[in-house]
């Protein structure tokens, strides 16, 4: 009997080991992996495998990553190469990849190699037997494709080394990059100052200052043009330059202020913002609103105290964070919010009869207002009010604050004598007016053009979306899907009190009343089974 047993304890054992074998055999033949994260953030995105296996030539991956990194670098090395092996299952046998320790048994000849790719060492502090200390290290990459190199100088535990693999890998093997064009002389922000948008896009775009004067048009091979926040009107001959470049097809992002704040004394006035745009824009169909967005879905502000240094944070209701996107588009996919300090209305309507469709990309919560006439934009005048006044200032739902548009638009010049720049250092035009679109095009228009500004601190989701924006116009989605992963959890939208009142009685009441129904059923249960022990 023992040994019967035994030897079915073998068998199964033997049986087990088969099983583990066989799976494992099949899982290295046939790659495979279930990711069940929510955005995918394990999985290499269907972008970054059509780009590696698309690739025409052999690229060369040199990582040069140091051994036996200290906390939390740790685990950098092995997401690395399981990372690039997903790469290189992908790419069809273009993707090679190598991997170097340059801090190894004290050889500098891989230090010198990494040193003249562009990857530097770093000091790393390390905690060893309770003594801090700092360690000499490596984490970057080399990129090489047809004598071209590009590097990624280092990486950190948390960054997203997919967008940055992709985005290297996609300059590398690409010769022409896209231009995207920045409107300048109207007091226009300077994209350079941008420091973070403007590195990231130099990575994968050529970036070109455009002046609409001088009757000169705008290069045919300008992707799109970007308009943001100009304070001064733009001149009738600027305005007929911009719009033949629609007409030839150009992709606008019209990122408009209406109203803007007047710090005067203690009061901040919400002031007008002359940018002689409105009828041009009107004509394309859209209509951006002289008028102020207030929500209670909104961002802090740091409010200073009567303690020297000290300040609280409070609730901004011109500020409001736009969690509804229209995450139908590609490029804005995964996006939780994106805020907007003082951004007027759009009417999408100004679309009708033309050959335009326009779609609401951003849009308020249910908790809105609205402010026209004259702006008094101090937030402390929402406090202390009680909910009655709170909901009549905030009824109304879903303001539109950004659109998209696409179609073909009318010139606002047909029919009209072109506006001409009529200084000395202009030349004549030499181009004929086109009076309507050779093919469709695509514009953005949001209500704000200070989201983006850097040194307004916005956060981090409002860089992500400027650059979404970027690559949809371009119609070079891809690296936002990946950027998007990165996206922090959505954010939570304002429910009414009546709401609130539900789900605090059904969390009093429900679960007690559950746990006495369970009760009431096993104590029946074993009622039954006793009388019947007992009849028997």
């Amino acid at each position: 009997m023992k040994k019967d047993i035994k030897k079915d304890t073998l068998i199964r054992v033997a049986i087990i080991i088969g099983i583990v074998l066989v799976l494992n055999i099949i899982s290295a033949k046939y790659f495979t992996r279930i990711d069940l994260s929510k955005n995918k953030s394990f999985t290499l995105s269907q972008v970054s495998k059509d780009l590696v296996s698309g690739l025409n030539d052999k690229i060369v991956i040199k990582a040069f990553v140091s051994d036996n990194l200290p906390a939390p670098y740790n685990n950098v090395r092995r997401s690395l190469a399981d990372l690039l092996g997903d790469y290189k299952t992908y790419s069809k046998g273009n993707l090679i990849f190598e991997f170097y320790n340059p801090t190894g048994e004290g050889d500098t000849t891989l230090e010198k190699e990494a040193n003249k790719y562009g990857v530097p060492a770093v000091s790393l502090q390390n905690i060893e037997k309770d003594k801090a200390g700092y360690v000499k290290a490596y984490i970057g990459l080399v990129y090489l494709y047809q004598g071209r190199q590009e590097v990624t100088q280092f990486f950190q535990p948390n960054d997203n080394m997919e967008y940055e693999i992709t985005g290297k890998i996609k300059k590398v093997s690409t010769e022409d990059r896209i231009k995207i064009g920045i409107l300048q002389g109207h007091g226009e922000y300077d994209i350079t100052k941008m420091q973070t948008i403007y590195k990231i896009l130099n990575e994968t775009y050529k970036v070109v200052n455009i002046n609409a004067d001088k009757n000169e048009q705008i290069p045919e091979d300008v992707r799109e043009l970007i308009v943001m926040a100009p304070n001064q009107a733009l001149k009738e001959n600027e305005k007929f330059i911009i719009d033949q470049y629609i007409m030839k097809g150009g992709n606008v992002a019209w990122l408009i202020n209406k109203i803007g704040p007047n710090v005067q004394q203690n009061m901040i006035i919400g002031q007008q913002i002359e940018t002689n745009l409105d009828d041009m824009l009107i004509s394309y169909g859209i209509k951006i609103n002289d008028d102020l967005i207030r929500d209670l879905n909104c961002a802090q502000i740091l409010q200073p105290t009567e303690m020297e240094g000290f300040s609280v944070p409070i609730d901004n209701q011109f500020f409001p964070v736009i969690t509804r996107i229209d995450n139908e588009i590609p490029a804005f996919n995964n996006l939780p919010s994106v805020v907007l300090p003082y951004v007027s209305s759009i009417e999408l309507n100004a679309v009708q009869g033309k050959d335009v469709v326009a779609k609401p990309l951003l849009t308020s919560s249910d908790k809105s207002g609205r402010d026209e006439g004259f702006f008094i934009l101090n937030f402390e005048r929402f406090k202390g009010l009680p909910q009655r006044a709170l909901d009549t200032l905030f009824g109304l739902k879903g303001q539109v604050v950004g659109a998209t548009y696409k179609g073909r638009y009318k010139s606002f010049y047909a029919g009209k004598t072109p506006p001409e720049d009529t200084s000395k250092e202009a030349m004549k035009l030499n181009f004929k007016p086109l009076n309507e679109s050779v093919k469709e095009s695509k514009m953005i228009a949001i209500g704000d053009g200070d989201f983006a500004w850097e040194q307004n601190r916005p956060p981090r989701e409002n860089l992500v979306f400027f650059l979404d924006m970027i690559e949809y116009l371009a119609d070079d989605m891809g690296l936002s899907q990946i950027r998007n992963k990165d996206a922090s959890e959505s954010k939570i939208e304002l429910i009414s009190d009546s709401t609130k009142k539900v789900f605090k009685y059904f969390n009093l009441i429900i679960p007690p009343l559950l746990i006495i129904l369970v009760g009431l059923y096993r104590w029946n249960k074993r009622k039954i089974k006793r009388k019947t022990l007992m009849s028997n």
